[in-house]
């Protein structure tokens, strides 16, 4: 859909339609809990901006100016980030172990993303859209980190309902400069499923499930899974875009969950 929606109103209608789907499970959760929402209400407003508007708007725009490789590189540098915030914000030092299973969790996904071939990165161009990359990797760690220096006492789902709207208001600026710059777009079939595929699955089921990761592993920890995403990708290239599943994609594999059970292990251990 990158060609036919403007980044900035698809980030917009994709949070208009999560946080309306939202609504009928939170307006009774708001009555209830009203006064909890005005304790946090600075902070809520914080993580909308950040984790809804930030990010979505940085990397949808993005997409207009770089490629899914040089993306998925910049990327791969998601837990670094975090490991940053989580020392500035949380004291929470990563240990030795930690540390190698990110390497190793790195390099397996490298071997993914340059089909085998590391000298391809010999050949990469930056360009404007890598830094916009850079950005929304920054603010999407800084929001997990966000979610674990100041737990919310809110349920969950209200509490991803308050922070939608927050994003909601935070868009409504850029997409008035968008609009005037760029014009709308045609809504067909195809684009209406677009939209409400990614206010469903991306939006409200992501989200939920990572806030609740965070919750129980912690930054550190849950950032590791980010590392299957160039497996989902090879798994699915294969089945719906007849690629091959090449030597390199069992290569990458072996070293994403090798590095993986490095930072995970303690978590295995306990259960």
């Amino acid at each position: 859909m990158r060609d036919d929606i403007p980044p900035l109103q698809m980030s917009f209608w994709r949070w208009v339609f999560a946080f309306l789907i939202l609504l009928p499970f939170s307006i009774k959760n708001l009555q209830t809990h009203k006064s909890q929402v005005r304790k946090e209400f600075k902070f809520l407003m914080l993580l909308g901006l950040v984790g809804v508007t930030s990010y979505n708007c940085f990397i949808y725009s993005a997409m207009h100016f770089t490629t899914v490789v040089n993306a998925s590189i910049i990327n791969t540098l998601m837990p670094v980030v975090i490991f940053i915030f989580s020392i500035l914000l949380l004291k929470d030092r990563p240990g030795k172990q930690q540390v190698i299973g990110v390497g190793i969790a790195i390099v397996g996904a490298s071997f993914i993303i340059f089909r085998g071939n590391p000298t391809q990165i010999m050949s990469l161009t930056l360009n404007p859209g890598d830094l916009m990359v850079l950005c929304a990797l920054v603010f999407w760690a800084l929001y997990t980190v966000l979610l674990r220096w100041r737990p919310t006492q809110l349920p969950l789902i209200l509490f991803l309902f308050i922070t939608f709207g927050f994003g909601i208001l935070f868009h409504l600026p850029l997409i008035i400069i968008e609009y005037s710059l760029k014009g709308g777009f045609d809504v067909t079939p195809a684009i209406a499923a677009s939209i409400i595929y990614i206010s469903i699955f991306p939006s409200i089921f992501a989200y939920l499930s990572w806030n609740k990761a965070v919750e129980l592993l912690g930054p550190s920890k849950t950032v590791i899974f980010i590392y299957l995403l160039p497996i989902y990708g090879a798994i699915l290239g294969t089945l719906f875009l007849n690629e091959s599943f090449q030597s390199f994609h069992g290569i990458g594999i072996v070293l994403i969950f090798i590095g993986m059970l490095l930072v995970t292990r303690d978590i295995i251990r306990a259960s």
